[in-house]
């Protein structure tokens, strides 16, 4: 197997052409000798942890005038926006092009095209594969995607310094009248730096869509000597009531991260008084409005939570 050596990402025409059938190929997955990270190349399983091999795997699949786009560049750029029900899974790969012709040479299963403008500014190089750049790719997320992807895009790349809103919001006028443009400057006016994970950007905008009061965010709970002890997702002072995010990696992963998030909300009320409420992909993104019932109740409003359709397959 030195042909497909950590250096050398392959495409399934080239391994073919160098003698490997698709059962072979389809041997090494299953052995963990290659990896695919996405339809139609190959990578040493050596290699698959790298982003730069794996975006050289990428390049492998664009022609000249291409850039990829939208939640592949995204994590190129090192934002991840993929929704809970992939994240197991590689980007969606997706490229943009001004050009009909170029577009139709990487039309091919798992590959997706896109026709639209490309000025040469949008487009920067990325461990060698050419990208939209953030400012173009949150965009195009916030405009083409589900709101809580866009909102999330919008978030994590605003919180990362890749960007400023403000840049956002120029581009938006700009391009006034066109089409999804509205989708996201509606997206934008809930856009907020602060934010750290996508989670946090889910919940936040599934509050807002629920009609309730947003919360603040990133509330820092320091101790008497003025050292910061914990930092909330978000929530409201005037209830010391606190709404955070676990997302399955970090927090539900094995009963050991559990427990110890047991512990960290029990010393939070303990020590500080506020009450921390926790909620999971399943909560945010699901069409059981337990976040809305959840504020509704800590703020003491008269009303009542409605059943919406506000998951990842139907959110608006």
């Amino acid at each position: 197997m030195d042909l497909l050596a950590p250096d050398q990402p392959i495409t399934i025409t080239a391994a073919r052409a160098a003698g490997f059938s698709a059962n072979d190929l389809t041997d090494l997955v299953e052995q963990g000798t290659l990896v695919r990270p996405f339809q139609g190349v190959y990578l040493s399983a050596a290699a698959a942890a790298d982003v730069r091999e794996r975006a050289r795997a990428v390049g492998l699949l664009l022609p000249d005038g291409a850039a990829l786009a939208r939640e592949a560049a995204a994590w190129l750029h090192g934002v991840d926006v993929r929704p809970p029900d992939r994240y197991r899974e590689a980007p969606l790969l997706e490229c943009v092009s001004d050009s009909e012709l170029l577009l139709n040479a990487v039309r091919r299963p798992g590959l997706r095209g896109y026709l639209a403008d490309l000025p040469a500014g949008d487009i920067v190089t990325v461990h060698g594969v050419p990208v939209t750049s953030p400012a173009r790719t949150a965009l195009d997320l916030a405009r083409y995607t589900e709101r809580y992807m866009g909102l999330a895009a919008l978030d994590m790349f605003s919180h990362r310094r890749l960007l400023s809103l403000d840049e956002i919001s120029e581009r938006i006028q700009a391009l006034a009248g066109r089409r999804w443009i509205a989708r996201a400057r509606s997206v934008l006016a809930l856009a907020d730096p602060r934010a750290e994970l996508p989670g946090e950007s889910w919940t936040r905008l599934r509050i807002h869509e629920a009609g309730l009061p947003l919360p603040d965010l990133q509330i820092r709970l320091f101790d008497e000597t003025g050292r910061e002890n914990y930092r909330l997702d978000m929530g409201y002072h005037a209830v010391m009531v606190a709404l955070e995010f676990d997302g399955e990696q970090h927090h539900r992963a094995t009963t050991e991260q559990s427990c110890h998030d047991e512990r960290r909300r029990t010393d939070i009320e303990r020590r500080w008084g506020w009450t921390a409420y926790a909620f999971h992909a399943g909560h945010v993104l699901g069409r059981q409005p337990v976040v809305e019932a959840t504020v509704i109740e800590a703020l003491g409003l008269r009303m009542e939570p409605s059943r919406r359709r506000w998951d990842a397959a139907g959110s608006r």
